[in-house]
């Protein structure tokens, strides 16, 4: 078991980076599931494959308590081959499958292709996206890609997907930079949490839930909530990377999300995440920094699953990473690396680590939360001895008040 700070971060930057450094695409995210799979096994923590494809681990231990559920999704934005050949004399026509800007493809792009006839290539085919024809919407965006090396067409199917040719990860100046961080980062997250159950045994109810197509609309989340394999006693937490936003500044620790771009979470989840960080901060110096830095805000840069939970009819919650370079896209339409800091990233760790802890409490939270805020009952009476003055106010008598016409 790791027993110091210096080599749990150092564990925890490992996960990250085997995780990050698979190529994924919505529909096509077998890569990761197997290095989550593979993660899994060697933790010993339980789990099964739905009919979706979307992976469900459970860790339960000497309760039967109201269960906390993890999910992230396995994909990112890429593209998916469509046709062999394409205008201009170009190898191949592809499509968009997520949300980035067309203007990102006014320059070339370099890719990587990912055959089905190469599942074992970790390096892919280097190819490049020339030209492109923007749809009737956003997201409608179709490619015309030249691949590098001509004897490897033949090698290419269309279904087979491709990624932006961008580095798998990079630690520079205490920021994680690498081509797929939204939302592997998430999945790192929700694992570690597991593992760290599956090494502590502690008493508590857990799911990390590892979904499939978010950047299609929620597909996967959408598709195991309504399929009742969740518990509806669940409190649902989508593990995000979001993009930063005034309020959410990076390095400032994990954002406890309270909605995103389209709707309003719910506080009953929330509390679970604030009383953790508020643990994680006891004992530390009146009026001096935090022990423990997190944030508390609307990221509303996009949804996130939380909105399929709510929409199934569960209480739901967010927790998020703040991202830099949101879908790979820089501020002048660029494709770079995205980027997050290294102690938001451990500190959300830590935060879900004590928030599973504080399940089987969780029902008792709300009342705690709202007797640390100071106990009303008294000044209730109060209230109610003293609203014979008010009566006189606005039902006057007469002006023995005093008070102007």
């Amino acid at each position: 078991m790791l027993q110091n700070s210096d080599s749990l971060e150092s564990f925890y930057l490992d996960v990250l980076e085997k995780l990050v450094s698979q190529p994924t695409a919505p529909f096509r995210e077998e890569r990761v599931a197997h290095r989550i799979a593979t993660f899994l096994r060697e933790w010993g923590v339980p789990f099964e494959l739905d009919e979706f494809g979307n992976i469900i681990a459970h860790y339960q231990h000497g309760t039967d308590c109201r269960p906390m559920v993890l999910m992230a999704h396995m994909d990112h934005p890429a593209f998916v081959i469509t046709a062999r050949g394409g205008p201009n004399g170009t190898d191949f026509v592809g499509k968009l499958q997520g949300g980035v800007s067309a203007q990102c493809f006014v320059q070339e792009v370099a890719v990587r292709l990912f055959p089905s006839s190469r599942p074992d290539s970790e390096a892919g085919l280097a190819a490049r996206i020339v030209g492109f024809k923007q749809g009737e919407k956003p997201r409608e965006v179709e490619f015309y890609l030249s691949l590098d090396k001509a004897d490897a067409v033949a090698a290419v199917e269309p279904g087979d997907f491709g990624v932006w040719d961008l580095p798998d990860f990079e630690l520079r100046d205490n920021f994680i930079h690498a081509r797929v961080i939204d939302d592997l980062v998430g999945c790192a997250a929700a694992l570690l949490t597991l593992w760290k159950l599956s090494q502590e045994q502690p008493d508590t109810n857990v799911y990390g839930v590892f979904t499939r197509a978010e950047e299609m609309g929620l597909v996967g989340a959408t598709a195991v909530l309504q399929s009742g394999r969740m518990p509806k006693a669940a409190y649902i937490v989508s593990l995000e990377a979001s993009k930063t936003l005034p309020g959410a500044v990076q390095g400032e620790g994990p954002v406890i999300r309270v909605g995103d771009k389209i709707f309003t979470f719910q506080e009953e989840a929330e509390i679970v995440l604030r009383t953790a960080a508020k643990n994680l901060n006891k004992g530390g110096p009146a009026g001096g920094p935090p022990l423990f830095k997190s944030q508390r805000q609307l990221m509303s840069g996009g949804g996130c699953e939380a909105g399929a939970a709510l929409l199934a009819g569960y209480t739901a919650t967010g927790l998020a990473f703040p991202l830099g370079n949101y879908h790979n896209v820089t501020s002048d339409f660029k494709l770079e690396p995205e980027n997050i800091h290294k102690a938001d990233y451990i500190a959300g760790i830590v935060l879900l680590q004590e928030a599973v802890r504080l399940m089987p409490q969780a029902d008792n939270l709300r009342s705690d939360l709202i007797k640390a805020y100071g106990d009303v009952e008294p000044l209730i009476e109060q209230l109610k001895a003293s609203t014979t003055l008010i009566k006189k106010a606005v039902h006057p008598t007469d002006n023995t008040l005093g008070l102007g016409k």
